[in-house]
Order: C-alpha cells, then structure tokens, then sequence
C-alpha cells in the first residue's frame, strides 16, 4: 500500500495499515535492507504493458508484438472482458469511409484500410462489410464532428474517390425508404462500409495472444506510479494484489483514463458523453442503406431547456446480415447537461434517456418508412477532446507511458493504425519516422489541456 502524501492517517486508514503489516508478517515478508531484493523478485518484471482491451488496447497489443525483440514479456491488461457493453468497442457495427471534411483523416483511413484487409487475411475472419454510405440532409450545417455533405464532397472530389451526389428528389428515387427534405442534399460513398467492432477486437486480442502477448481479463489497475528512486519503468498495482514492473506502459482506458493519470500526476481535458443507440424493427423488403444524417440542432420546449436538444446529427445501419429483423439506429450527439456530459465514469448514466429515445423515434417516423418500433436501446460513453481530435503520444512528464484517448466516437475505423502508431511510440520510434503524422493528436496541444497535478493513491 503506497502511504497518502502529507497530512494524518485517518483510524480506517491505520487500521488498514496494521492490516497490510499483519499480512505481510505473516508472508514473513523481509524487512530493512532485504525489502527491496524480495520486492523485486515478487513483482511481474514486464517489457511492455497495455491497459485497456478496447480497440485501441487490442490493436496496440497486437502491433507490439510485431515490434518488440524476442523474448520481450508483453500484457494486454482488461479490467473486464475484451470490447466489453461499459466501454466503447461493444457492438457488431462501427462506419469505416473515407468520406471527410477533412483530407488529413481520409488519407488516415485509406492507410488502416490496407490494414484492416492484412486483418482480414490473417485471421481469416470478415471483420468489413463493404456497402456503401449515404451522407445527407441540410448543406447549411457547417462543420461538425462528423463533417459535413458540402465538405464531405469537396474532399471526395479533391482525392478522386468514387462517389455519387444526389439533390432533392433525387434521394427518394435512390432509396424509396427515405423520405428526404425537397432542399437535402447527399454524398454517396461506394467503398464505404462497418467493421465488426467485437469481432474486430477479439481478433486483434487473438493475433497478439498468438505472438506472445499474455491476455489478462477481469483484473483491473488498482494503481500506478514511478518509483521515487528513479528506477527505471513503471509500477502497478491490480487488483488480484499484483504488482507489475513495466518498461513502456501503453494507456487505452477510454473513458477512465483520467482516472488512472491521476497517481502519475497527470490530467487531460476530457469530457465523457453519454451516446444513445439501439435496434429497431425493420420490414421485409425495406432497402434500408448505411446512412448520416445531418439537421442543425433545434430546441422546442417553452423554456429553452438544454436537457430538450435536438442535436440533428443521426446514423443507422443495414441489416447486419441476411435474415436479420432489425437495424441499428443512434445519435452523434447528446445535451449539453451534467447527467449527458461528465469528467469521469462515476457519473456516467447508462439508463437511456426518454428524450433522447423519443427524438430518435420522431426522426425514423419523419424521414425513413420501413422502419418500426423500438427493440433495444443502450447508452455508451465517447471521450471526447475540446477540438474533436485524438490524443495519441508519449507523455513527457513520465515518457514510459504512451497514451490513446479522446476517440471522439470516430476512431475505431483507424483501429490497426491507431495500433501500430501506439507500438511505434511505446518501442522509441522518432515521430519524424512514424506510420503517420500524429502531430495533431498531441498531449501537449492547447485543446487537449494536459496540466499537472499533485500525485495521489489511486
């Protein structure tokens, strides 16, 4: 047990400490001199540690161990079970396009395509469905998380991507579900598709297993911290009462990575989102297509009242495979209230939203027929940066650790180079000699707000 920095130990405190030295006698623990010889013995000496087994955890695992020497002792450490339902890797369906307002992320994902389809061949599992993705509605929106039509189509023209462009009446004709507005407008991507977001994950987990990588499930990080000798590494508590001593630390917690900074001192603007998807009934014979829809936000009660948004920004999803009676439908945005926007998971609500719920139901039966009542609904949580990019990097007040976070809810479909880029980092590659510029996904931009704090028990 690490003692708390400063002030008087508490009488629970005391008596955990007693607790702790009864234990410890009775292991006949070494004390004085001989402490730090048995405590260097007991713990788990490692060469590389990955916290988190979500898609970033899972593909930095799996890249790892492609660049690590021989020999080297790698963990992939997941506090429950791999793209487990309180995270945000859960699911059979995450969009995969290279249709961006933003010519930096389209050329991000044309090179993790190649890697997804090296995925592929590897394991021998189909993780894509290429279907193509219609993005439409209001050309008025400006920019947002998700882009734009306008943007979205300038960029596919710039970059020469194979794709259509449709204009009111033009949509319906297209799709006969969609009952689009007479001024919409829509892109349509035809290599644009989902990935099998669990699926995905646990063959990453499986080719990292496969290389070498110890897999540990159902045990969480209880602590971390540096040793005030300098030693080299970091070390790590669990809580099955392990003490791992690792030499680069890749951090994918997601949404609890503040939670795990703290000990080492460090914090990072982050805001978690409470997102709302879910399934719903579909007809025989509807065509129902990969979509995004983009509305301009809106707010009809009385009184203006925030928890009553309308964020306009909706998203669904083919039949997941044939013989299938429903379709995923969810938002890409959330009110801007203390129960949907939180700093951590302690407050995250997992109970869906009436509001939320009934403004998803109010826009299928507005703009798309063939779709019907409500099956299921689930809440996820997105960590989100101020300027919507990622933070992926080293951290410079304690290098050992690589960091990935602030996923923004569109980074799975990087997924492999996310991956490789953590592993590339975490094993010393210079950033001038990465897979891609990760400039823009510093720790140390303004938006990303990374300050230091005192260092406190986890």
């Amino acid at each position: 047990r690490r003692p708390q920095r400063g002030g008087v130990a508490s009488p629970e405190e005391v008596d955990a400490l007693v607790a702790d030295l009864s234990a410890s006698s009775a292991r006949k623990t070494p004390a004085c001199a001989r402490f730090r010889e048995w405590r260097d013995e007991a713990v788990v000496q490692l060469d590389s540690l990955v916290i988190g087994g979500g898609m970033a955890g899972t593909a930095a695992a799996m890249e790892l161990a492609r660049l690590s020497p021989p020999g080297s002792r790698m963990m992939l450490l997941e506090s429950r079970t791999v793209a487990n339902d309180a995270a945000s890797s859960f699911g059979e369906s995450r969009m995969f396009r290279r249709m961006y307002s933003d010519e930096y992320f389209s050329k991000m994902q044309a090179t993790a395509l190649d890697m997804w389809r090296e995925l592929e061949e590897a394991s021998g599992e189909e993780l894509l469905s290429t279907n193509g993705l219609l993005f439409y509605g209001e050309t008025d929106t400006g920019e947002t998380v998700e882009g734009s039509v306008p943007g979205a189509r300038e960029v596919m023209e710039n970059l020469g991507i194979e794709h259509e462009y449709f204009v009111g009446e033009e949509l319906d004709k297209r799709w006969p579900n969609l009952v689009s507005g007479s001024s919409d407008e829509g892109v349509f991507e035809h290599a644009a598709g989902s990935v099998n977001s669990s699926a995905a994950c646990a063959a990453m987990a499986a080719r990292a297993q496969a290389s070498g990588v110890e897999l540990v499930q159902g045990e969480r990080v209880t602590d971390m911290w540096k040793d005030a000798d300098g030693a080299d590494g970091v070390l790590v508590a669990t809580s099955n009462g392990r003490l791992l001593r690792a030499k680069s630390v890749v951090l994918c917690a997601g949404a609890w990575t503040n939670d795990l900074l703290k000990p080492l001192g460090v914090q990072l603007d982050l805001e978690v989102h409470n997102m709302h998807w879910g399934h719903f009934e579909v007809e025989d014979g509807a065509d129902i297509p990969q979509w995004f829809c983009f509305r301009k936000e809106k707010n009809d009660s009385p009184d203006d009242d925030p928890a009553k948004l309308d964020g306009g920004l909706y998203y669904g999803f083919p039949r997941h495979h044939e013989g299938s009676t429903v379709v995923k439908v969810g938002v890409d945005w959330c009110p801007d209230t203390s129960k949907f926007r939180t700093k951590s998971m302690a407050e995250f609500c997992y109970e869906p939203d009436e509001h939320v719920v009934s403004c998803i139901e109010s826009f299928l039966a507005e703009n798309w027929t063939g779709i019907g009542k409500l099956s299921d609904m689930q809440c996820s949580p997105y960590t989100m940066t101020k300027d919507q990019y990622f933070i992926l990097d080293r951290l410079e007040k304690v290098p050992e650790v690589t960091v990935f976070t602030g996923g923004n809810g569109r980074a799975f479909k990087f997924a492999p180079l996310i991956g490789k880029l953590l592993a590339e980092l975490a094993t010393g590659v210079p950033k001038e000699q990465l897979s891609y510029d990760v400039a823009p996904f510093a720790a140390g931009r303004q938006a990303a707000g990374m300050t230091d704090v005192e260092e406190v028990c986890a």
